[in-house]
């Protein structure tokens, strides 16, 4: 949970108070701690899915949009994420750079509760990112590892029907667990991108099988296919969206060997591997500083003997 800069303000001056009248009177005690380039990336989502009836995952995902549209509304899709909060959107690393460049914040869209991409709707919020946060072990161009980040956005999103946040996957991922990813990528390798957002069904697959794909560890990373029909897989257009299982975020799209190739598999960014780190992170600037501050007098308020 994120703290608001008015409780920390509270919380400061009560501290403060506390500690200069038990000072006075000598018994201090100890405080409990409670360019507008288009991101150039093999980008994905589903190829080979399936649109159901009511799309009861669509409200977790977002639309990740570049600068103005060219021509009509959703034409700068690139990427896409998952709300964990109010105000942060899990994704994919690679989807903030561009050559090698993090891309300025103020440039990235955050489109939620949209099912169609190219549908402005009663549901349609649009809200701009205030910062960029990928992984600070995420190495553009170098490695493939690492591949999260998270969007801060500038004000909350609206909670509802159409949109709503979704928890970490809260243990290690078994394989053969099924799950189900969701986005607006294209249905076939280099094809054009859907306008409604397209399901997959697909299980975890063993680490053994995702070390032999990759050829190196995959700690951090899943693999996920669908063993009865290899078509199913994620594709180009929809990096950063969400591998969700037992209706939890498990895995973000990251990259893959083509698109429903047999004996492949799509790579998926280990939520779970990165929970700590998710969750030390997703509060706002503002309260994150103010948060830290308070952390900093409060440790100096209690080391006064």
């Amino acid at each position: 949970m994120c703290p608001s800069k008015f409780v920390v303000y509270i919380l400061l001056i009560s501290v403060s108070a506390n500690s200069n009248s038990e000072s006075q009177a000598g018994q201090l005690h100890s405080a409990p701690s409670q360019r507008q380039d288009r991101p150039s990336d093999f980008q994905f989502l589903v190829t080979g899915g399936y649109r159901p009836d009511t799309n009861d995952l669509v409200k977790y995902t977002v639309s990740l949009r570049m600068g103005k549209p060219k021509k009509f509304f959703g034409d700068n899709h690139f990427c896409a994420g998952t709300i964990f909060s109010e105000r942060a959107i899990l994704t994919a690393a690679h989807c903030m750079f561009s050559n090698r460049r993090k891309l300025k914040a103020k440039k990235l869209m955050v489109v939620a509760g949209t099912p169609r991409r190219l549908l402005k709707s009663s549901t349609t919020q649009i809200i701009e990112a205030e910062e960029l946060l990928p992984h600070p072990k995420y190495k553009k161009g170098k490695s493939q590892k690492y591949d999260i980040g998270l969007i801060l956005l500038e004000a909350d999103l609206s909670l509802g029907d159409a949109v709503a946040k979704i928890p970490l996957y809260n243990k290690v991922p078994v394989a053969g667990a099924p799950c189900s990813i969701v986005g607006w990528g294209t249905v076939i390798q280099f094809g054009p991108l859907p306008d409604e957002a397209i399901n997959g069904d697909m299980q975890i697959l063993p680490d053994t099988f995702c070390e032999k794909l990759l050829g190196w560890s995959n700690a951090g990373m899943l693999c996920a296919n669908d063993k009865h029909d290899s078509d199913v897989d994620s594709c180009q257009g929809d990096s950063g969206g969400p591998l969700i299982c037992d209706n939890m975020v498990t895995g973000i799209v990251s990259f893959g060997m083509g698109c429903g190739e047999p004996d492949s598999a799509g790579i998926y960014t280990d939520v779970y591997h990165f929970r700590d780190w998710i969750t030390e992170n997703s509060c706002p600037l503002g309260t994150r500083s103010v948060w830290t501050l308070f952390l900093l007098l409060l440790l100096l308020l209690t080391g006064i003997s």
